[in-house]
């Protein structure tokens, strides 16, 4: 492939022939000019608060997993920028689950500090005011000493907007807003295959990166730094013939080709190692494969239903582009999924409490329940060898410093460059983003953050 094919107009399509409205098929494509963006998005303190005030607490944001609170009286804390939330289980019903702000109304008052817990009510350390895990009010200390006006509206726990999707919870703070479903529209259908609420957590990792969230964010919705990053996935990742989708609200997608060499590598004669690796995890040794390199993709997609067929696993309801490529979603603002049959790995970019200049990471993988020691999950998703996959025991949140290992090798080469980054655009030099045709996603979301930003949505 030279320079003159890439289709600057629109993406690769992986089908071609797919129906409109299907999963696979190409959306419409949507031409987002050809500017280059500020860079006080990612520094400046007023930019930050009209964020906050006009984007943050009008949005649906991913609290978690449901599957993390399965009894009543089960509860995980999330925080969000100078928020804190309590997200509980009620209820024996599937959608008993209800978010609260994590707030006394006496004094202010965290009500609960840590992460995971269970609790038969929710009772603040500081005076002992106490409300049930519906939210309402349980008990005063000393109720007779207040006035009965201040106290008159028995005040329940402050609640927002809470809605399920697929096992994953969601919040809002605008009690106003718009069904969950709507915000994240062909999502629902795109990702029906993969039914997240059946997986189970094996990875759960939070740290802190010295940039800001959107700088974090902007690195994991483009692949135009693989070749410069992660060199070494070039021997089966074809980093040219992406296919990109944008849809309503900011949400976005990338479709990346695994089972096929990089076009800017030189070498397509030779079974390379990489493609060998992949071949070995669906039992196919170079012995026994035929044909060109760049067959393998479809190798591997025969070999997966035949692989999975042995052990009992349905893949059915996958495409072969599923089988073997990473469907990857940016759900507006701050959460990207990589979704595999294996499991899905989440990344989610949080804003620092105060500082436009910090932020927080998290990493969760959830993998498929099966019951095969020999189960193998995407490398790059940075599950170590001899992880429990069998789902029986939840693994606790991992917390490590900036440049610590734990995030797995691929992704600890992108957090290595945040901090420069985030060095960079404040440069007196630096003029601010100039996006290629290959980052329309970025353009896309950039356009739909400074929508809020100014007030126009």
């Amino acid at each position: 492939m030279n320079k003159m094919d890439f289709p600057a107009a629109r993406s690769f399509a992986l089908n071609p022939g797919a129906e409109p409205g299907s999963p696979e098929a190409l959306a419409p494509y949507q031409d987002y000019g050809d500017r280059s963006y500020s860079t006080d998005r990612y520094v400046s303190r007023e930019w930050a608060k009209r964020e906050w005030d006009n984007m943050w607490t009008r949005i649906w944001t991913l609290a978690g997993v449901a599957k993390d609170i399965p009894e009543v009286g089960d509860y995980f804390k999330y925080d969000l920028g100078p928020e804190s939330f309590i997200v509980t289980r009620h209820g024996t019903g599937p959608n008993d689950i209800s978010a609260y702000y994590n707030v006394c109304h006496h004094r202010g008052n965290r009500l609960v500090m840590s992460e995971f817990g269970h609790a038969a009510s929710f009772k603040c350390a500081f005076h002992s005011w106490e409300w049930n895990l519906d939210g309402t009010l349980k008990n005063i200390q000393d109720r007779e000493t207040f006035r009965t006006a201040v106290v008159a509206d028995d005040p329940p726990l402050s609640q927002v907007r809470c809605e399920l999707w697929d096992g994953f919870i969601f919040i809002n703070m605008d009690l106003n807003a718009g069904p969950l479903l709507d915000f994240i529209g062909p999502l629902v259908e795109h990702m029906k295959a993969y039914r997240f609420a059946d997986m189970h957590v094996v990875k759960d990792l939070e740290t802190p990166w010295p940039c800001n969230w959107k700088i974090g964010h902007d690195a994991f919705i483009e692949v135009y730094h693989v070749h410069a990053v992660h060199p070494e996935i070039l021997s089966f990742f074809n980093d040219r013939e992406v296919q990109w989708d944008t849809y309503p609200n900011g949400m976005s997608r990338q479709l990346l080709k695994f089972g096929e060499i990089s076009p800017k590598l030189d070498d397509h004669e030779t079974l390379n190692e990489g493609l060998k690796y992949l071949l070995s995890e669906v039992d196919v040794t170079p012995e026994q494969f035929r044909g060109q390199p760049n067959d393998a993709r479809r190798v591997l997609q025969e070999a997966k239903r035949a692989w999975a067929a042995k052990r009992g696993i349905d893949y059915s309801e996958f495409t072969d582009n599923q089988l073997t490529d990473d469907w990857n979603y940016s759900i507006f603002p701050n959460v990207t999924f990589n979704a595999h049959p294996e499991g899905l790995l989440i990344q989610r970019f949080r804003p620092h409490r105060s500082d436009p200049e910090q932020m927080t990471y998290d990493l969760l993988v959830l993998i498929r329940p099966v019951d095969d020691p020999n189960y193998k999950v995407p490398a790059y998703m940075g599950v170590e060898d001899g992880t429990d996959l069998s789902g029986k025991v939840r693994p606790e949140r991992m917390h490590i410093k900036y440049g610590d290992d734990g995030l797995g090798y691929v992704i600890n080469q992108d957090a290595s460059m945040m901090g420069y980054v985030h060095q960079g655009v404040q440069s007196r030099g630096y003029k601010g983003a100039r996006y290629s045709d290959q980052e329309q996603q970025l353009r896309h979301w950039h356009n739909e953050l400074e929508l809020y930003v100014k007030g126009e949505k």
